[in-house]
């Protein structure tokens, strides 16, 4: 049996972090555009966008650099995200190698679901015989993929890619949850260590979706902002009566999280503390919220549940706040319908500045958390100009200086998934 660690004796925090977000990768980069409302959202380089409405989104500036559609063969977004968060975290980590053994470290990532590479499909299209056998058939293939390419056609793929810069032989798994993923996996990181079964793990989400196959879907769905008529900064506006969906972005962000106790042993300063933990699924429609919001009220309630405070207590809430119509009301009505409307409760929706990292979203949202309230300030949900009507929640429009002791953080995704945390500031 394993030991249940009394978390409120000695929770679980967060000790150090790695990222490539459209907002940067260094604290202060993050810091300044949170505080100053520096969008993130620019054009994508990364392959030709003359046939699409869509022109701009969330992309790292990595990504910008390194990815290019059509081109030589290229490691796809999601391993060179992974490996460049897992290098970075690996980099602030401060545990010397051996407090720890390996198979007391696990990882838990969030991920997309994966889908081939499109140009060698097309590759493959191209050299299509007529009437062809299956020796053939396999000799083009062959020909055309490479062993490393079957690695993209799986979720593991991350898991590889971390665990090439941090060795781990605990619990490990990527779950593909859409745009939950990655708090779910924050917070399944968080009860793992809790239940005595590993002593610290590697969590967060990884996210490349900014492509010319998705990016044609989304489109196609009609989920994400086509508004030519508006700065491409200015889409992304949750909460806002103007909205028309998300801005799509990417990115990859990790978190070493472990007992606060093993941090301050070494010296070294917990970050964050994850409090509590709850999930749920509406499953009511493939896309839209549950009609009554159910998911999210239930998921709501039991990370307040498993955090041991008060809902009182529960003074910001990092919204979802996707920028659709159907989103952000339903997410309006669960808050109030599970924290009530009190004056002394703000809401903030980040998406505003980075668009919507999908699978890696949660663990974005929760590194701006960390990253403001060390810094004494709550970031301002740009472009809600007009405040729609039915989402009656207290928007934080514009930065706010204000110590913030315990923050709800929601992760909503399509098909009913949902997730939340309490979130802790550090004393």
């Amino acid at each position: 049996m394993h030991k249940l660690i009394n978390s409120k004796r000695d929770p679980v925090v967060i000790s150090a972090w790695g990222a490539v977000t459209p907002l940067g990768s260094e604290f202060g980069e993050i810091a300044t555009a949170l505080r100053d409302g520096q969008s993130g959202i620019k054009k994508i380089e990364k392959f030709d966008c003359s046939t699409f409405v869509t022109e701009h989104a969330g992309v790292p500036i990595e990504g910008n650099e390194k990815i290019r559609w059509p081109g030589a063969k290229h490691r796809s977004a999601e391993i060179l995200y992974a490996d460049l968060a897992s290098k970075r975290l690996k980099g602030h980590c401060q545990f010397p190698k051996g407090i720890y053994s390996d198979e007391k470290i696990g990882c838990l990532l969030g991920v997309d679901e994966p889908a081939g590479d499109i140009e060698l499909c097309v590759s493959m299209k191209k050299r299509q015989l007529e009437n062809p056998t299956k020796a053939r058939l396999l000799q083009e293939m062959n020909n055309i993929y490479r062993l490393k390419d079957c690695f993209n056609l799986v979720p593991t793929g991350a898991l590889e890619s971390v665990s090439s810069n941090i060795s781990f032989e605990g619990i490990s798994s990527t779950h593909v949850g859409l745009c939950s993923a990655s708090l779910q996996a924050i917070g399944r990181g968080m009860q793992e260590i809790k239940a005595g079964r590993i002593d610290a793990a590697i969590v967060g989400g990884v996210s490349g979706k900014v492509n010319p196959i998705n990016l044609a879907r989304l489109e196609l769905m009609d989920v994400i902002s086509t508004d030519i008529h508006r700065d491409s900064t200015a889409r992304s506006r949750p909460f806002d009566k103007a909205r028309s969906g998300f801005v799509p972005a990417e990115g990859a962000v990790l978190f070493m999280i472990e007992r606060a106790s093993s941090v301050r042993a070494r010296g070294d300063k917990p970050l964050l503390e994850l409090r509590g933990y709850g999930s749920s699924m509406g499953a009511e429609h493939i896309v839209a919220p549950h009609r009554e919001s159910l998911e999210m009220r239930l998921a709501m309630q039991r990370a307040i549940n498993s955090s041991g405070i008060d809902n009182d207590q529960i003074q910001l809430v990092n919204a979802h706040a996707t920028s659709t119509i159907l989103n952000d009301f339903h997410e309006s009505r669960a808050i109030n319908d599970v924290l009530g409307f009190r004056d002394d409760l703000l809401v903030t929706g980040n998406k505003s500045l980075h668009g919507h990292l999908i699978a890696a979203a949660g663990a974005m949202e929760v590194l701006n958390t960390l990253i403001s309230l060390n810094s004494g300030f709550i970031p301002g949900t740009i472009n809600c100009d007009d405040k729609d009507s039915r989402c009656e929640v207290n928007i934080v429009k514009n930065t706010i200086n204000k110590a913030v002791d315990y923050v709800l953080k929601n992760s909503f995704g399509m098909g009913g998934l949902a997730a939340s945390m309490v979130l802790g500031r550090i004393n």
